[in-house]
C-alpha cells in the first residue's frame, strides 16, 4: 500500500514538529493541542511593501566599467563597479495570525494520537477526551477546524494574536473578525542594523482581514478579545481572510472595512455548508489531485511507527524504503496545499512562515530554490498547480524588460537572483552587498527553462514573448572575447567563490560556466522552436565555447584554472545541462558526463538539504543508482530544531537549515527521474526511459501516474530490480522509444489507448 500518513504520538513542541495544511492561497501549521491548541495562519498575499520599480541611474557605466575592470584582470575594481549596480531590497513574505484554542477546564490526554492524512489534505488528533480535524479547503476557501468531545461537554476559548497590531477586532453572536496592516517594509534578516518599518499611509503595505465564524451545539459568547465556547459536544470554526493584493503593480486599496466584509462573507458562505459538506468537497478536490500518482516501495513492519521514530531508525541503519516513499508523497502533497492557479508561486517556504524577518525574506530565490519548487509539477502529474510560477514568470518578464532598458540599456528582460510578489526584478544589494549573490543577471534565463519543460511535458502553448525576451537579453549581454568566442563579462556562479591573486574569495569574473550552460541551452530552444531569433541565435551558438574540463577531470565551474573558496559548495551550477537542461547525460555526451560525477564526487557527501535533492537529480540523469540512494538516506536523516545540516525535521520539512520548501519537492522530482526519464532524443524520437537510475534499496515496487514529456502517462511495476510491465497512455498520437534495460522499442501511440508491456 502507499505511505500516505504522517503518524506522531504527541503534539507538536516547535514550529518544525507542527502539520501543514494549505490550499494555494491559505496555509496553516497545525501543533496539535488538547489544553492549548495553535494554527499558526498565512495568507499567500500577505507581504511587506508595495509595488515599486527603480534602477541604478548610472547602470550602463558601471557595466562598462566593469567590463573594463576585467579585461585588465582587476577583480576588485569589477567588483566595486558590480556593486554601483544594487537597487536596495526586496520584500518579505508575512505571518498573519495565530489561533489559539484553550479548554477551560484539563480533559484526559491518554491515548493521544497526531495525524496528516496526505491523500486527505487533513490533519487531526484523538485521545479519550475526544478528537480534531483541520484540513483548509481549496472549493470554500477557508480553514476548517472541527472538534468533537467525548463523555461530559466541553468548551473552547478562541484567541488571536499576531505579530502585526490587530486592528478594531470585535466579537458578536458567533464569529469575530479583525483587520491587520502588514509591514512596509521588511529588510532581510542578514542586513545588519535593519528593523521593520510600519508606514499607516493607505496603499503603504497589505491590508487583510480575518474571519472566524463558530458553528455549535453549545454556546457562544462573543467580545473583541475572542470567541468563549461552553457546553458543546462539538463545533466547527472556520476562518477566513481577505487582502487588497491584486498583483504585483495594482495599487493597494487600504480598505478595511471591504476586506472584513469580504472575510465575513466567505466564513459565513462556508459554515452554512456544515463540516461533512465541507470535508467532503475539499478531499474530492484534493484526491482529484493526490490520486493521480502513487508510488510502493514496499511495507516493513517501521511502517506503523511514529514518523519521527522511523526517522531515527532509518538513520541508524534500520530498513525502510517506505520512508522514502512518504517524503515522496509529501513533497506532492505540499505542491497541492501550496500552489494552485490564481495563487503566487511557492516562496523558499511555500506558503508556510512565521516571521516577520524570516531567513532570506522567504521569497523567490532564482537562481536555484524558486526553479526547483515546481521541478517535480510536470513528472508527477500536477501541471495545474505551475500556473502559479508561469503566470508570475510572465509578470516579472513585463518588470524585467525595465530593468534590461533602464539598468544595462540592453533589449530583452533580465531578473537576478532574489525577486518577490511585486516582482523586484534588479540586484538586490546596499551598494556594498557581495556581488556573489546579489550580482546574477540571468534568473530569466533560467526561468525560461521552466516554460520550454512545461511546453514539453504538456504540449500546452508556450509564450514565446517570454523565452524570445529572456533570449534578447542574452544575446546582447554576450561579449565577443579577445579569442573570438562569446562570453558573459562580468559573470557569477551562483553564491560561489574561488581565490584571486590576493588570495581572498572573489566572485566576478569572465565567463563562468553556469552562464554559459545556461546561454546555450535557452538559444538552443530557441533554434529548436523558431520564431524570430532562430538565426540570431543559431549564429551566437556557433560561437559559445563547451564546458572546460579542468586538470583532474571535472567540469570546471570558472573560465581559468583557479583554486576554490570551497570546494565542496552547496550549489552546482555549472552542472545546469545535465539537470535541469537536458543535454548531458551518459549517451549524448559520455565524456561530459562522466566528469560531471566526478565534480559530484569532489563536492563531498554533505550539504545542505536541498542541496542534497539537487544533487539527487543530477546523479538521477546521470545513472548512479548507488550515489542516488545515498542521497535519498542522507536527505531523510532526523535534525532538531537547532541542528545544522541537510536532513529533515520530524514533521519531514527539509532542513537548509532552516526549512526551505524546495529541498522536499526537489526529492520528489529526484525520485521521479530515478524512476522515468523522457528528456532524450534518439534519431528524432523521444526517449521513455523507464528505471534507468533504480537504487539497490528498492528491488520491488510499483509507480502509477507519472508524466513523461511528449503528454504520456506511465505506470511501472517491478521485481528483484528487474521490469515486470509498464503502460504508458498518451494524450495525443505520438510515437517514441520506449527504453528498459538494454532495449528499446518503438511505440506508436494512439491517444487514450494503453501501450503495455509485460515481460
Amino acid at each position: 500500500m502507499p505511505e500516505t500518513t504522517l503518524r506522531y504520538d504527541a503534539p507538536a513542541s516547535a514550529w518544525t514538529e507542527a502539520l501543514p495544511l494549505g490550499n494555494g492561497r491559505l496555509g496553516a501549521m497545525v501543533f496539535g493541542g488538547v489544553a492549548v491548541e495553535h494554527l499558526q495562519l498565512n495568507d499567500d498575499t500577505c507581504w511587506s511593501g508595495a509595488p515599486r520599480s527603480r534602477s541604478a541611474p548610472d547602470g550602463p557605466a558601471a557595466l562598462s566599467a566593469a567590463r573594463a575592470a576585467l579585461a585588465d584582470d582587476d577583480v576588485r575594481e569589477a567588483e566595486r563597479q558590480v556593486q554601483r549596480l544594487q537597487g536596495g531590497f526586496g520584500q518579505a513574505y508575512q505571518p498573519l495570525v495565530d489561533l489559539w484554542l484553550e479548554q477551560p477546564a484539563p480533559a484526559p490526554v491518554d491515548g493521544y494520537t497526531r495525524w496528516l492524512r496526505l491523500d486527505e489534505g487533513v490533519a487531526g488528533h484523538s485521545c479519550t477526551s475526544g478528537t480534531q480535524e483541520a484540513f483548509v479547503s481549496h472549493p470554500a476557501s477557508v480553514l476548517v477546524v472541527h472538534r468533537t468531545w467525548t463523555g461530559e461537554p466541553g468548551g473552547l476559548e478562541l484567541r488571536v494574536t499576531s505579530e502585526h497590531p490587530l486592528d478594531e477586532p470585535v466579537g458578536e453572536s458567533s464569529r469575530w473578525s479583525t483587520t491587520l496592516r502588514m509591514p512596509s517594509d521588511s529588510p532581510p534578516d542578514y542586513v545588519r542594523g535593519s528593523h521593520v518599518v510600519r508606514d499607516p499611509a493607505p496603499g503603504a503595505s497589505v491590508t487583510a482581514a480575518v474571519a472566524v465564524e463558530v458553528v455549535t451545539d453549545g454556546v457562544v459568547d462573543a467580545g473583541p478579545d475572542g470567541l468563549r465556547l461552553r457546553g458543546a459536544t462539538w463545533a466547527t470554526l472556520v476562518v477566513a481572510t481577505a487582502t487588497d493584493y491584486a498583483g504585483p503593480t495594482t495599487p493597494l486599496h487600504g480598505d478595511a472595512a471591504r476586506l472584513r466584509a469580504a472575510a465575513r462573507s466567505t466564513a459565513t458562505a462556508a459554515a452554512a455548508r456544515g463540516f461533512s459538506t465541507l470535508r467532503a468537497e475539499h478531499v474530492a478536490d484534493h484526491a482529484g489531485l493526490f490520486d493521480r500518482v502513487a508510488l510502493d516501495l514496499g511495507t516493513t513492519p517501521a511502517a506503523g511507527l511514529p514518523t519521527d521514530e522511523r526517522l531515527r531508525r532509518h538513520a541508524a541503519g534500520e530498513p525502510d524504503p517506505g520512508l522514502a516513499a512518504l517524503a515522496f508523497h509529501y513533497g506532492r502533497y505540499l505542491m497541492i496545499a501550496g500552489s494552485r492557479p490564481g495563487t503566487l508561486p511557492l516562496t523558499l517556504q511555500g506558503i508556510w512562515n512565521d516571521s516577520v524577518q524570516p531567513p532570506w525574506s522567504c521569497s523567490y530565490t532564482i537562481n536555484i530554490n524558486t526553479q526547483m519548487n515546481y521541478w517535480p509539477a510536470l513528472s508527477t502529474n500536477l501541471a495545474e498547480c505551475d500556473e502559479p510560477l508561469l503566470r508570475w514568470i510572465g509578470e516579472l518578464a513585463a518588470a524585467g524588460t525595465r530593468t534590461a532598458t533602464d539598468l544595462y540599456g540592453l533589449r530583452g528582460w533580465t531578473a537576478h537572483h532574489n525577486s518577490d510578489a511585486w516582482v523586484f526584478t534588479e540586484p538586490v544589494g546596499d551598494g556594498t552587498s557581495d556581488p556573489s549573490w546579489s550580482f546574477w543577471p540571468l534568473g530569466g534565463v533560467w526561468l525560461a527553462r521552466h516554460l520550454v519543460d512545461h511546453h514539453d511535458f504538456t504540449g500546452a502553448g508556450l509564450d514565446m514573448s517570454v523565452l524570445v525576451g529572456a533570449a534578447r537579453f542574452v544575446l546582447d549581454w554576450l561579449v565577443e572575447l579577445p579569442d573570438g568566442t562569446l562570453g558573459t563579462r562580468p559573470a557569477t556562479s551562483p553564491e560561489n567563490t574561488f581565490l584571486a591573486p590576493d588570495n581572498r574569495p572573489a566572485s566576478v569574473t569572465t565567463s563562468t560556466t553556469a552562464d554559459l550552460a545556461m546561454a546555450r541551452d535557452l538559444l538552443e530552444n530557441v533554434v529548436r522552436l523558431g520564431g524570430p531569433l532562430e538565426s540570431e541565435a543559431s549564429a551566437a551558438l556557433d560561437r559559445l565555447p563547451a564546458e572546460r574540463l579542468a586538470p583532474d577531470g571535472r567540469i570546471a565551474e570558472w573560465r581559468d584554472d583557479v583554486a576554490e573558496a570551497e570546494p565542496e559548495h552547496r550549489h552546482q551550477s555549472h552542472l545546469f545541462r545535465v539537470h535541469p537542461g537536458t543535454s548531458i547525460d551518459p549517451d549524448q555526451a559520455p565524456d561530459l558526463a562522466r566528469a560531471a560525477l566526478a565534480t559530484l564526487d569532489a563536492r563531498g557527501a554533505e550539504s545542505t538539504g536541498w542541496s542534497l535533492a539537487w544533487r539527487l537529480n543530477l546523479r538521477a540523469r546521470l545513472r548512479d543508482p548507488a550515489g542516488a540512494a545515498r542521497l535519498v538516506d542522507a536527505f531523510l536523516r532526523p535534525l532538531g530544531p537547532t541542528h545544522h545540516g541537510g536532513g529533515v525535521y520530524p514533521n519531514l520539512f527539509c532542513a537548509h537549515p532552516p526549512f526551505q520548501v524546495d529541498g522536499n519537492l526537489g526529492f520528489t522530482a529526484g525520485v521521479a527521474e530515478l524512476l522515468l526519464q523522457s528528456h532524450a532524443v534518439t534519431d528524432g524520437l523521444r526517449e521513455v526511459h523507464l528505471l534507468p537510475t533504480l537504487p539497490a534499496s528498492w528491488p520491488s515496487g510499483s509507480v502509477r501516474g507519472l508524466r513523461a514529456r511528449g503528454g504520456i502517462t506511465v505506470d511501472l511495476t517491478w521485481d528483484r530490480h528487474v521490469l515486470t510491465s509498464a503502460r504508458l497512455v498518451a494524450d495525443q498520437d505520438v510515437s517514441v522509444l520506449v527504453r528498459h534495460g538494454a532495449a528499446r522499442d518503438r511505440a506508436d501511440l494512439r491517444a487514450g489507448r494503453a501501450w503495455s508491456l509485460t515481460q
